[in-house]
């Protein structure tokens, strides 16, 4: 009797166990998911339109619209309906973005060390019991965000993680009139841009792009899009900063717009727009343990990197250096008689730079025929350019200026 009362006792306790080991199952975001491709570019949603050229095939020319600002431009005039006389003006080239995508999620399934210590028997069940243990699984997801219209042929910039791993995406313009299925044409998580394209059934209104690099610190901007779900909100606010690192965000562009205008999530994508109507920036995130501070990929990071997206390659060029911009005490020491210009830190072994005689110390000057006043803008050139194309870069070592050729590589993948 009391043998079948212990058998019965053990069945019990292993049957709760299992119980808890189904009850204990807790579901999480995989850590790794936000890096993962999880959709092919095989996938039905990829626009392949293009694939089949090349760089120097493309002509961008009529890809969008662009005013050339005449010198001295005249200011903007403010009154009370500044802000809503430009919101009216764009707002049927502004779209909300919604997507069904893949999501890549683990699931925990177990008992914790708390719940067998309160169990008869721990030291037989400790052998045979797993404590809680990953198990990963895809499920599908939503999302949603914001975007502009570039041409009348229906092509929109977004950011790349409102369209990641989507496997539906569907284009809604102003107000809800009309709804369009979506196709990627290309995406770059280095810049967190994309190009997606519907075919339209009317003409539709296009946002010319203005130029990020005459933004002035205090200028005012508008930033419109789909905060929350609510769609077409429209926030001011002025230029707090430029070319600005952003923490915890994409520290290899380290060149984003940083500004005071509420950008929230579903903004995502949307445009920051100066006052005379153009886009400045697409906006990409907010840090969420500050108040009032947005960030915005300049529009001219996105003009260099547009190629890319619209073929849909994103392999990028390797040169194997590390720079820095060049500091004052630094330039006094090299004997530098100029202002700007980047300073060569390390060259890696094996790489293109050292293969054309690139060498630490090195300053270089120009790119192209172009000057390098700034480490930003020789990082955004070089963010734009593929293996196998030639720079020709202009470099200053020990009182003299060398003019350096090396070709770009496509860096093989650590193992």
């Amino acid at each position: 009797m009391m043998r079948r009362l212990r058998e019965c006792g053990v069945f019990v306790t292993v049957l709760w166990v299992m119980l808890q080991m189904l009850w204990g199952c807790t579901v999480s975001q995989s850590p790794t998911a936000m890096n993962a491709d999880l959709v092919s570019r095989d996938d039905p949603i990829f626009d392949k339109s293009f694939e089949e050229l090349s760089f120097q095939d493309i002509d961008l020319k009529e890809m969008w619209v662009e005013r050339e600002p005449s010198e001295g431009r005249e200011n903007v005039v403010i009154h009370n309906n500044t802000f809503a006389d430009v919101a009216e003006n764009v707002k049927d080239g502004v779209v909300n973005i919604y997507t069904r995508n893949l999501e890549e999620k683990e699931a925990r399934v177990g008992v914790s060390p708390n719940d067998i210590i309160r169990i008869p028997l721990l030291s037989n069940l400790f052998d045979i019991i797993p404590f809680k243990v990953p198990i990963p699984f895809r499920s599908e997801g939503f999302s949603l965000g914001s975007g502009f219209i570039i041409n009348e042929q229906g092509y929109i910039l977004t950011n790349a993680h409102v369209i990641h791993n989507a496997t539906d995406i569907r284009v809604v313009l102003s107000e809800g009139r009309n709804e369009y299925p979506a196709k990627i044409v290309g995406a770059d998580r280095v810049t967190d841009t994309a190009l997606i394209r519907i075919e339209p059934d009317h003409l539709l209104t296009v946002l010319p792009l203005g130029d990020s690099d005459s933004l002035r610190i205090g200028e005012m901007v508008l930033a419109i899009g789909n905060p929350l779900g609510l769609r077409h909100s429209v926030t001011s606010g002025i230029i707090s900063a430029t070319e600005r690192i952003s923490p915890g965000l994409n520290e290899k562009l380290v060149d984003f717009i940083q500004t005071d205008s509420a950008i929230n999530p579903g903004n995502s994508g949307g445009p920051l727009l100066n006052l005379h109507g153009e886009v400045v920036g697409i906006n990409t995130a907010m840090v969420s343990k500050a108040h009032s501070i947005g960030f915005a990929i300049p529009i001219n990071t996105v003009k260099k990197v547009m190629p890319m997206l619209v073929l849909g390659k994103t392999d990028r060029g390797w040169l194997g250096i590390q720079a820095v911009p060049l500091m004052p005490d630094k330039a006094f020491e090299l004997k530098y008689p100029q202002e700007g210009g980047v300073l060569v830190v390390a060259v890696e072994k094996g790489s293109p730079a050292e293969k054309s005689g690139l060498k630490p110390d090195d300053i270089i000057m120009g790119l192209n025929g172009h000057p390098v006043g700034r480490f930003l803008l020789l990082r955004r050139e070089l963010l734009s350019l593929s293996p196998g194309v030639e720079l020709n870069l202009t470099v200053f070592r020990d009182g003299t200026i060398l003019e350096v050729k090396s070709t770009l590589e496509k860096k093989e993948k650590e193992k």
